[in-house]
């Protein structure tokens, strides 16, 4: 099958990337490997024996009305009226057993000391990790014993080397959308709305084997076969399997991606009659050096009969250690889950001096029919991801 761009991946960077090319003109293919679009936005669905359908995530949770970008593409696929509130219900931590808040747990005179720091325009967050920039806004003590829990929580890894300019950004606004939302059905709403675009042709359960180039085109292969032929190639996948896709077509650039170092996180969601749990409404619980790094309730869009937690734990823990813990937290046997579903994530590690790898990498890139997006370019952030896929959709456009 030919077209103008071959895209591998079906996350939100490889639709958004589609969608950016087809507006262009360009006669776009999607590969996905599962059987379904979205990766992290890739909602997970439970219909319960008195019937209703609950979902829940395992990656993205939550988008904002500064994701302008994205509800471009929102308001482009008629999704606009889709979008849902969360409701306002804590961030929590879980400490000795119990749940407690977050001001409970802080040095409040160290806080006052250090704070006025966020108003120096001395201190600045190019150059500084996550932990030599927020220590000097919260000080060492409450950031080592709380805020670095919370912020390792963002990509479920320890975040203390992150450079401290990537892990959240000041963007402009749509004020006439709500502040923080999601969609009906989940943040997989908005992957299927994009799949479903026109010049958009998506085939998921196909994994790339292998890509060859030749006479100014490339040959996409994948596992069951199939050979998808493009003027222009787009890989939308984690750092280390583009690395491995590239490494006969471009060794310099794939040499250039391993460099990357990036985390797996393990996903457990599980589903819990409400009448189950005594549990106050959360949005999170955060449980300071524990084998997890969050666990996102689904409490943010309530249900009438159920309610879902989705942990992220650490990697290499076996099931049954997995189950105990959620046990422990939730206060509930494992009888008393209804529903669970596993699912394993790749997050960048970023590291200070990233922007200086992304310029490399961009000149490389540069005159090239090979696009790159994904979460490790400017930011882990929905919006960072979609803003990588319209710049290199735009690059496609002036070669």
């Amino acid at each position: 099958m030919k077209s103008d761009v071959v895209i591998v991946g079906g996350g939100i960077s490889g639709l958004s990337l589609a969608y950016f090319c087809a507006r262009a003109g360009m006669k776009t293919t999607l590969l996905e490997k599962n059987p379904n679009v979205g990766g992290s936005f890739h909602s997970h669905h439970y219909r319960g024996a008195c019937g209703g359908d609950f979902w829940m995530e395992l990656g993205a949770h939550t988008c904002y009305n500064s994701y302008q970008n994205l509800l471009d593409i929102v308001d482009a696929c008629g999704m606009t009226d889709s979008i849902i509130p969360r409701e306002k219900v804590p961030f929590s931590l879980f400490v000795d057993g119990r749940v407690t808040s977050i001001v409970s747990q802080l040095d409040i005179f160290e806080a006052l000391k250090s704070f006025p720091n966020f108003f120096s325009r001395k201190l600045k967050k190019d150059g500084l990790s996550v932990r030599e920039y927020y220590s000097k806004i919260v000080g060492e003590k409450n950031y080592n014993g709380t805020l670095r829990h919370f912020l390792n929580a963002v990509p479920s890894q320890p975040t203390d080397d992150f450079p401290a300019d990537m892990m959240f950004k000041s963007r402009p606004k749509r004020k006439e959308v709500l502040k923080n939302y999601t969609f009906k059905g989940g943040l997989q709403s908005v992957a299927k709305g994009i799949a479903k675009s026109r010049g958009i042709n998506v085939f998921t359960g196909q994994e790339v084997a292998g890509i060859e180039a030749f006479e100014g085109r490339y040959a996409v292969t994948t596992k069951t076969g199939e050979t998808y032929s493009a003027s222009a190639l787009a890989l939308a996948v984690p750092s280390a399997v583009a690395s491995l896709l590239l490494q006969t077509i471009e060794p310099g650039i794939s040499e250039h991606l391993a460099k990357l170092q990036a985390a797996s996180v393990d996903s457990l969601a599980v589903a819990v009659r409400k009448s189950d749990m005594s549990l106050k409404p959360v949005a999170a619980l955060i449980s300071p050096d524990d084998i997890f790094f969050s666990a996102v309730s689904r409490d943010t869009v309530p249900d009438d009969m159920w309610r879902g937690f989705s942990f992220h734990f650490k990697p290499g823990l076996d099931e049954e250690s997995m189950f105990r813990r959620i046990g422990e937290v939730l206060g509930i046997d494992r009888s008393k889950i209804a529903y669970s579903f596993a699912a394993v994530n790749t997050v960048p590690s970023l590291r200070v001096g990233h922007r200086a790898w992304l310029g490399t990498m961009d000149a490389m890139l540069e005159g090239k029919s090979i696009l790159l997006g994904g979460n490790y370019f400017g930011g882990m952030a929905i919006e960072d991801c979609v803003s990588r896929s319209l710049s290199e959709a735009q690059r496609a456009g002036r070669l």
